[in-house]
């Protein structure tokens, strides 16, 4: 690498975040708040309240380390000069999120790199490339005749190999340390596939800004914004990486698939001479969840810029109209300047072609739809529905939550913070698992509470003994003083 290149890449965010004073207490907040139990995006209050709890840790052994606060580091780190978050809003939701960037899932890559590891897979890796350069030579080549030949020799292989297992009685096994090299390899492409969705979110993103920086340029018109748009989602897609992304979402959508996959994932685990230390990293049972959640981010940012083009659009609009507000005024002012001296009758206006008139009278009436009445009663898959069932409904207890956050104040009273079972235990509930459901609700509608996504504990209702419910955990605060 050139001198140049190489002073370019220092100033890449992943670079900068690495290099930077508190370098260690960015990553590791950002890990635990991110990665520990994987989340893309956190809303504004919660990761603030998350920093304040882990600032207070730290302080606790340095008193005087890292004097900021946690709002003002959050806003350091989402600016332009270091770009280590991201911050933006979800339709429908008025608190921001926060969500990492690409450059600093590179940090969290290269620092996984640097992990100690019991053996370098050498073996694996050849294997791999030798596997993937013939691949490459297979598929390089529409020729009918030439596959067919390859897949004659495949099959002669196969052949010869089924007629050796059942000559000999035994079939060629891996070593452990091969089968723990292949793993291992899995984890890492695992983990490096995860890293790249922040860099095809933010290709979305910058489309975006492009179609904002468009539309204040002057003389701009909606069908130019609208042809930049179609053809940079174009473009986006019959990019390189446009194409692989579109493919391994096809990929990822089948449920065949993905049941396949994790069929397999739980054989490899229970395989004895696994590595516990590899079992233990839950990368690869969580993959499809995680990879389908960042497809979902992915697809947000595209609503994001497709609203984006509306509001353009809308705005377009309404510069139009004021446009014409403006002629018409105009037209009234010149009018009114030549009332006292009009134009002669036979050169006032000519119109070239009588323009079509609509009247409220060619609108067709209205008529009332055609009802569809039942006979007999309403039927489900698996029989009838009827009185008796809609009773059953009707007598099913009202939850008030205005009375359970009442509950969860009285507690919060004696303690900063109070768990799920912890308000169970001072206010038992009367109306069985539908209450415990309401504390839930009440805690996911605040963000000084917080509801784990993938933590859960189990509780007893008073009036059930011996049967427990399986609940997310909870955890109540006060919220930060103002």
């Amino acid at each position: 690498m050139e001198f140049n290149e190489i002073k370019q890449a220092l100033e890449l965010p992943a670079v900068r975040l690495l290099r930077s004073s508190n370098a260690g207490m960015i990553l590791s907040f950002l890990h635990r708040a991110f990665k520990r139990s994987p989340r893309t995006a956190i809303p504004e209050g919660e990761l603030r309240s998350l920093l304040e709890v882990y600032l207070v840790e730290l302080r606790e052994s340095e008193p005087d380390a890292f004097p900021d606060s946690a709002a003002n580091y959050l806003a350091t780190w989402r600016n332009e000069q270091h770009g280590f978050l991201r911050r933006s809003y979800v339709d429908g939701q008025q608190e921001a999120v926060f969500e990492l960037t690409s450059g600093t899932e590179k940090a969290f890559l290269w620092l996984e790199s640097l992990r100690a590891v019991e053996f370098v897979g050498t073996e694996s890796r050849l294997a791999s490339i030798f596997n993937g350069l013939e691949e490459i030579l297979r598929f390089a080549s529409d020729d009918a005749d030439e596959r067919i030949q390859l897949l004659k020799q495949d099959a002669l292989r196969i052949q010869a190999e089924i007629e050796r297992i059942r000559t000999t009685g035994t079939a060629e096994k891996y070593s452990p340390v091969k089968l723990n090299e292949r793993y291992a390899q899995l984890v890492t492409t695992a983990r490096e596939l995860l890293s790249d969705f922040r860099a095809v979110e933010e290709n979305f993103q910058h489309i975006a800004r492009e179609i904002a920086e468009r539309h204040v340029q002057p003389g701009v018109t909606k069908g130019s914004i609208v042809g930049h748009m179609l053809d940079s989602h174009d473009e986006l897609k019959q990019s390189a990486q446009g194409q692989s992304f579109y493919a391994f979402r096809e990929l990822l959508l089948s449920p065949d698939r993905q049941n396949r996959f994790d069929e397999a994932i739980e054989k490899a685990q229970q395989l004895p001479v696994i590595s516990s230390d590899l079992k233990s990293n839950p990368l690869l049972t969580q993959l499809i969840g995680r990879l389908l959640s960042e497809d979902e981010t992915v697809q947000a940012s595209t609503q994001r810029v497709s609203a984006n083009l509306r509001r353009v659009l809308d705005t377009s609009n309404l510069s139009e109209q004021r446009q014409i507000a403006d002629t018409i005024r105009d037209i009234k002012a010149a009018a009114l300047q030549v009332r006292e001296t009009p134009p002669d009758i036979e050169c006032f206006f000519e119109l070239l072609e009588l323009p079509d008139a609509y009247s409220a009278m060619g609108r067709t009436f209205w008529h009332e739809p055609n009802r569809v009445a039942a006979v007999g009663p309403v039927e489900v898959a698996n029989g009838e529905f009827g009185l008796e069932e809609l009773r059953r409904f009707r007598n099913l207890p009202q939850i008030r939550l205005g009375d359970l956050r009442k509950n969860v104040e009285t507690c919060l009273e004696r303690d900063q913070t109070v768990i799920l079972a912890t308000v169970l235990d001072a206010f038992p509930p009367k109306h069985g698992i539908m209450e415990v459901l309401g504390y839930v609700i009440v805690a996911s509608q605040e963000d000084r509470h917080y509801v784990a996504n993938d933590d859960f504990v189990e509780v007893e209702l008073p009036f059930q003994a011996g049967k427990r419910w399986r609940v997310p955990a909870v955890l109540f605060g006060r919220g930060l003083k103002k």
